[in-house]
């Protein structure tokens, strides 16, 4: 809600009488760090906002607007087969979203701003800020959304920094191929982005924390959760490792494939890696509206409640006939 607030804002502010024109442009910016699909995705939904809703309460706006993704990689939906993401920066090039790949934010920045090419103008109404790109280049914005990598939750980070659990690099921690967390097998687990497999590394996906989070369910329903007693090295001394009951058998990703929505009725399915790993079968690429529904009725089917799942369908009827809500609240 926050961010949806504050593109209203910059619209709001924008469309005051007498604002110069370098400072609507700065308003009416919009930068997205990250080319992963949260960051599509937001783009995409983004762009549909604009010309579909906001062009109707500011209509003299519309030729300030800019939307921008920055990423650091060379493609957009680096995990995505090729195909998919040369047709996603095909899309975003048509819409005149500006796309900067091989391209890093790093750092933020406030600055005087003022009308004009130089500092002579008069300054601008709004505290200014720009985003410090690896390539010299810096770029004003309004809006700046940061969907960049992720970062271990406060959590993770002081068991690192305190050692009391193992951790990887990354910060993540580190678990067995039994999500066990090493050197506390039997009494800690650890799952989804908190947690890192060295010898079965995972994506970083919600299917895999959705499939792990279920693995542990069986685990804890059938009793296999209980610590067994410490195996005991030939000098007396706790062994680093305790083997898992005989039943106990290890965690397998089965991947389901990767979907993104790109707004205008289009979306983006990648088949193309489907099954366990070393098991894997090509489903197959799609693109367009049927990608769009395949990623509408899996988000949907995931919901846990009734209630849920009767109203988003009709949020989504609604803002097809009447668009979408541009109110601030």
């Amino acid at each position: 809600r926050q961010v949806r607030n504050n593109i209203i804002d910059c619209f709001e502010n924008a469309e005051i009488p007498g604002m110069s024109d370098a400072e609507r442009k700065r308003l009416l910016s919009f930068v997205i760090v990250g080319g992963g699909p949260t960051s599509c995705e937001f783009a995409a939904e983004l762009y549909d906002f604009v010309t579909n809703d906001a062009i109707s309460l500011y209509p003299a706006m519309m030729k300030h607007v800019t939307v921008s993704v920055v990423e650091a990689g060379p493609a957009l939906l680096g995990p995505f087969d090729q195909q998919l993401q040369q047709y996603t920066k095909g899309l975003f090039e048509k819409r005149d979203i500006k796309v900067r790949l091989g391209t890093s934010v790093i750092g933020i920045e406030d600055y005087d701003g003022h009308d004009g090419d130089n500092d002579d103008g008069a300054r601008f109404r709004f505290q200014a800020r720009r985003a410090m790109l690896s390539d010299g280049t810096t770029l004003p914005f309004g809006t700046l959304v940061w969907s960049a990598g992720l970062a271990p939750i406060n959590l993770i980070k002081n068991c690192k920094e305190a050692g009391t659990l193992p951790t990887a690099r990354n910060g993540r921690i580190l678990v067995d191929e039994y999500l066990r967390v090493k050197g506390h097998e039997g009494t800690i687990w650890a799952m989804g982005d908190s947690a890192m497999c060295e010898e079965k590394p995972v994506p970083q996906l919600a299917q895999v924390a959705r499939q792990q989070g279920l693995y542990l369910a069986d685990v804890f329903a059938k009793g296999q959760n209980r610590a067994p007693a410490k195996s005991q090295k030939s000098d007396g001394t706790a062994s680093a490792s305790v083997p898992p009951p005989p039943s106990y058998k290890p965690f397998e990703f089965f991947s389901l494939g990767s979907m993104a929505s790109l707004g205008e009725f289009k979306g983006v399915y990648d088949g193309s890696h489907v099954g366990k790993p070393g098991e894997e079968v090509q489903v197959g690429r799609i693109t367009g509206y049927i990608a769009l529904f395949m990623w509408r009725f899996a988000y949907w089917g995931r919901q846990t409640s009734i209630e849920n799942k009767i109203s988003i369908p009709f949020h989504w009827f609604k803002s097809f006939l009447f668009g979408r809500d541009v109110s601030r609240f």
